[in-house]
């Protein structure tokens, strides 16, 4: 088994978890339309709790493979600032399904999340309320690296086991050495705080991203945006749509959409980047161009907000990533469990790819 040869498409549609923040530039547009603020929420000892669901589908030369992750996770302010708040996310009943392909990977992961289920993440956010940073990075990675480490190599396993074993005793053993350094390398590197914090922040990032905005309603905005990343190379240039609409007449809801196109060229070189700094990959040269060619990352998400509080009732984000013959479907649902809403996501289905913008356009 060559691990590296089968983790490189993998880690082509993970390398690029940067979340998108940015502040909104609008479009020019009529005079007299009407404008939603959305408020926010935020105050000392405020908790929502949320169901979430992770539905994550990825296809490509091995086949499909499709899992579904759902929590109750709970927000809470622990501090407010006059320059900001400090937010604690926990986790509860997570529940890890395999329910395409990946043949021993549901008991591994439920174990190592069981494992941390009582992690919790401190987020600095900023006066707006929108994210800013996390405060526990050093001790969340000392935390998530046995953790992780044990689960690599669990999966590493039940991959060798459904595959009929690796064949005579020095060909088992020289594979389980390869596996363990590879293991190691990029368990090393995935938790440098610097890369960790991305990759823990992406979700929290999107939640909090937007509060004190004030749009136009039925308006449709456009703003471009460089998005850091911790590889190296430069920014990540992307370009963000936007647009607001009400919720039922009467009702005290607003709903902001957005698209993120990001740059086909830069993402393909950071990803690529990506595959030797954290994996420890050397990606081919017919692969290197293959994903040049081929590289497309498109986010597109909804929220659903009460206007009068600024609290979201429902959030729901999807990314799709295509690169090197490889496509990967990641999409993030959020429903509030507490107050009189009485919305939810839409549908129960598998998530669905984003469709490419035409050459036009």
């Amino acid at each position: 088994m060559d691990v590296k040869r089968r983790a490189l498409g993998a880690v082509l549609l993970l390398a690029l978890a940067w979340p998108v923040a940015a502040q909104v530039e609008k479009n020019r547009a009529p005079a007299a339309v009407p404008t939603v603020h959305w408020v926010t929420p935020w105050r000392e000892g405020m908790a929502l709790r949320y169901a979430t669901e992770d539905h994550d589908v990825s296809v490509g030369e091995g086949g499909r493979e499709s899992s579904r992750t759902t929590s109750i996770e709970t927000l809470r302010i622990t501090e407010a600032r006059e320059d900001g708040f400090v937010q604690e996310w926990s986790f509860a009943d997570t529940r890890y399904q395999q329910l395409e392909g990946g043949e021993g990977q549901e008991a591994v992961m439920q174990q190592m999340m069981d494992s941390l289920a009582d992690v919790r993440l401190e987020v600095d956010l900023d006066a707006a309320g929108n994210y800013a940073g996390l405060r526990n990075i050093d001790a969340l990675a000392a935390r998530m690296r046995p953790a992780m480490r044990e689960g690599f190599l669990a999966l590493f396993a039940a991959g060798v086991e459904s595959a009929g074993g690796e064949g005579d005793e020095a060909t088992t053993a020289a594979a389980r050495a390869q596996a363990l350094e590879f293991v190691d390398g990029m368990v090393e590197r995935m938790t440098d705080p610097a890369i960790l914090g991305v990759l823990l922040s992406r979700d929290v990032a999107m939640f909090n991203d937007a509060f004190d905005a004030e749009l136009e309603v039925d308006t449709p905005y456009e703003v471009d945006v460089e998005i850091d990343n911790p590889i190296g190379g430069g920014a990540l240039p992307a370009r963000v749509s936007l647009l607001v609409h009400l919720g039922e007449p009467g009702s005290d809801d607003a709903v902001l959409a957005w698209t993120t196109h990001m740059d086909r060229e830069k993402a393909a070189e950071i990803a690529l980047r990506a595959a030797g700094t954290m994996y420890g990959i050397d990606v081919p040269e017919e692969a290197r161009r293959q994903v040049m060619e081929d590289m497309s990352i498109i986010d597109e998400g909804r929220v659903l907000f009460r206007i009068s509080t600024g609290v979201p009732e429902v959030f729901e984000s999807t990314r799709t990533v295509r690169a090197a013959g490889e496509l990967r479907i990641e999409r993030r649902r959020m429903r509030l469990l507490d107050g009189d809403h009485d919305h939810d996501w839409s549908g129960e289905g598998a998530p669905v790819a984003a469709k490419e913008p035409s050459p036009a356009g």
